[in-house]
């Protein structure tokens, strides 16, 4: 199994998915064009992990994230939640000092998620 990089665009995040890590680096702006389109093969990278790996970690940090990224992200949490065990996940969500919109939607994921979300303020960059 490869690793997954998707280098940060103008309207999406950097992707960084270490095998060797068994973690999932989201990072950036996240508003792509076509939705199912970039995140479909994320999806795909964590199906194939689950088959080798039985934990994973996944570490968000969004600086902007549109409705739509909302609601893919929601879907891309949950399927790790169906596919690892609640012990062997960690979910880190990072959001700058005073970005209460990043902030409040951690803490709604993590009212929706059986996992927690580790909520983590950063300094800004």
């Amino acid at each position: 199994m490869n690793n997954i990089y998707l280098e940060e665009g103008k309207n999406t995040p950097k992707i960084i998915g270490d095998v060797s890590q068994s973690k999932l680096t989201i990072h950036g702006n996240s508003y792509p064009e076509d939705i199912q389109l970039f995140y479909a093969p994320i999806i795909s990278w964590i199906e194939a992990l689950s088959k080798l790996e039985s934990k994973i970690c996944v570490d968000c940090q969004f600086y902007y994230i549109a409705s739509s990224s909302v609601i893919a992200t929601l879907k891309l949490l949950q399927k790790v939640e169906s596919l690892f065990e609640k012990a062997n996940i960690t979910f880190n969500w990072r959001y700058e000092i005073g970005d209460d919109d990043i902030k409040k939607i951690g803490q709604d994921f993590s009212s929706l998620l059986k996992n927690n979300l580790n909520i983590i303020e950063v300094p800004e960059t």
